[in-house]
């Protein structure tokens, strides 16, 4: 499984919604999260505008305030999403795998606030015991 991770500090911009674009088309991958999208709402044109693949689904987490935001975009002829998890800082989702158990995949965009950090922080690491005891998992963290 290829999956590709990226902190685009804001996708507002044509320009590099395009070199995303180039490089995901470059690189195939299964699935791509963006940490920071900076965007409210990711509809189908925007999705579209970053990733190309024909059959794709995505999950998205709105920012909070003008920063965050995640993206999760992945190929739905290689992979079925069976759950997806929204917290306040991460999105999980858990996919179905032939041949083995499942696999949780998590993209988390921590808040840069000492209080919030370390409140998120704890809810994450116990949200993650959760995943571990049932499944294989990755984590990718972005601050």
């Amino acid at each position: 499984m290829k999956i590709i991770s990226w902190n685009t500090r804001g996708l507002g911009s044509r320009n590099k919604r395009r070199v995303i674009k180039d490089f995901l088309r470059l690189e195939n991958p299964d699935v791509v999260m963006i940490q920071e999208t900076k965007k409210e709402k990711c509809d189908r044109r925007f999705v579209g505008s970053v990733w190309t693949v024909r059959d794709k689904e995505w999950v998205a987490l709105p920012t909070c305030g003008v920063s965050g935001g995640i993206l999760i975009i992945w190929d739905s002829k290689k992979l079925s999403s069976e759950e997806v998890v929204i917290g306040s800082f991460s999105i999980s989702v858990k996919f179905a795998m032939v041949g083995c158990g499942p696999l949780w995949i998590s993209a988390v965009y921590g808040p840069n606030s000492p209080h919030l950090g370390r409140n998120f922080g704890w809810n994450f690491l116990t949200f993650l015991a959760y995943l571990l005891r049932y499944s294989v998992w990755a984590v990718i963290f972005m601050s």
